[in-house]
């Protein structure tokens, strides 16, 4: 059975139990089954041809028992059988004070952090209840594992950690930037340094290490985890996607930049001024530069990075990717395609091209745990499960890690095992 086949058998199966049978439906039936083997014979040789060749491109069908208008907790409301429904708990958005709950993140514990208008950070348990402060405000650098929590303060460069005990440490060997993602993934937190350059933690334990993959470090963007795989992507030399095992810091695989993703020139696109200007930082920010300095820097190694001026921006595209063991998924320009990384040839694109608009998209979030993959955005989300093969759409945020699952429902959240 090939993969069409079994998205109608899943999409129909259910309904089909329910029609009662005419009279001589069995001969009929049998009839077109000779028919259709007929006709497989005939068109087989082109069609497997054009399929071996072409990006596999699935029709938006609903997964079974997700109905994005049912109240959640109805029969056959999102996300029906995909949880186990005996393991729903709920997070209010309404805080102690007044203030409202905006999830940011899942991790694979059941950690859930999120953040009030303010940017304080707050936190709640896979047992779900009213989340509690963490002490802290944060911009980015949101991540939440098994002991430990991280975080990026406004108008800072230092990634910090807390673990259980409530101990804080600054971690990543050079700072971090509140723009790029910080994952974690069995154990390991990875981010990109403000010289575009990946790193590397276990958890709190250890300042960690800038990734040496090629002996003389690797100029790119960490932007996705599965452990023990990163993903780095390459834009401005070799324009390539990296499988990185963190470990070793050995490349497992190179592959060419995915669909729609836009190689920049050395210094991004400068938009009302001329010049080059490697990055955006505090003028006495110092950095080392492994392997020597980057083409349009100071030699030496260590560097101060020139300020743009409000006349002079980066135009820099924006797009996420994540991964789990099997499929590494990507979203630009409001298209999510994921592609198999067995092979890394056949792309699936769930919807059919665009779900959001470009400006929706620069402020979406996608995420992926061991069987979802959600793309969230401008308050609705695409999730693909890839067990069964098709998506749905879902009026409210959805986001995925490890066999978590967690979801907006009315003004509240949801959290979940995934089946």
């Amino acid at each position: 059975m090939n993969p069409i086949e079994e998205q109608l058998r899943d999409a129909f199966g259910a309904h089909a139990e329910t029609v009662r049978p005419h009279p001589g439906a069995h001969a009929e039936n049998a009839r077109r089954i000779r028919r259709a083997r007929a006709r497989r014979m005939i068109t087989l040789p082109t069609a497997g041809v054009a399929l071996a060749t072409a990006a596999v491109t699935l029709a938006p069908v609903a997964l079974p028992g997700f109905r994005d208008d049912a109240p959640v907790g109805a029969a056959g409301a999102f996300p029906g059988a995909l949880v186990k429904q005996s393991t729903i708990v709920r997070i209010p958005a309404g805080l102690p004070g007044g203030a409202a709950f905006t999830a940011d993140t899942v991790g694979a514990d059941g950690t859930v952090l999120g953040r009030s208008a303010d940017s304080r950070v707050w936190r709640a348990g896979a047992r779900g209840g009213t989340p509690r402060p963490l002490g802290v405000r944060a911009q980015g650098g949101l991540t939440a594992g098994p002991g430990h929590v991280t975080w990026i303060e406004p108008g800072k460069w230092e990634l910090k950690c807390r673990t259980p005990d409530g101990a804080t440490r600054v971690i990543g060997p050079q700072g971090a930037t509140a723009e790029r993602p910080v994952l974690a993934s069995g154990g390991a937190i990875i981010g990109s340094d403000i010289m575009e350059q990946p790193f590397v933690t276990g958890g709190c334990a250890s300042p960690g290490r800038v990734m040496d993959t090629r002996g003389k470090g690797s100029l790119g963007l960490a932007v996705a985890l599965s452990y023990p795989t990163a993903f780095v992507t390459d834009l401005h030399s070799d324009r390539v996607v990296r499988e990185v095992d963190v470990r070793t810091d050995k490349v497992i695989r190179e592959h060419p930049l995915p669909a729609g993703v836009k190689p920049q020139a050395i210094g991004g696109n400068l938009q009302g001024g001329s010049g080059q200007v490697i990055v955006e930082a505090p003028a006495s920010y110092p950095f080392k530069v492994r392997g020597g300095a980057r083409k349009g820097a100071s030699t030496q190694k260590k560097v101060r990075m020139q300020v743009l001026g409000p006349e002079k921006a980066i135009v820099e595209q924006r797009w996420q990717a994540a991964a789990n063991d099997r499929y590494f998924a990507w979203a630009v320009d409001g298209v999510l395609r994921i592609v198999d990384r067995e092979d890394w040839k056949r792309t699936i694109t769930p919807l059919r091209g665009r779900t959001f608009s470009p400006a929706q998209a620069a402020l979406g979030r996608l995420t992926a745990g061991d069987r979802v993959i959600a793309y969230t955005a401008a308050g609705r989300s695409v999730v693909y499960d890839t067990r069964t093969r098709v998506a749905a759409t879902y009026q409210g945020e959805v986001y995925a890690a490890g066999d978590w699952l967690l979801w907006r429902a009315g003004n509240d959240y949801r959290l979940a095992r995934v089946r």
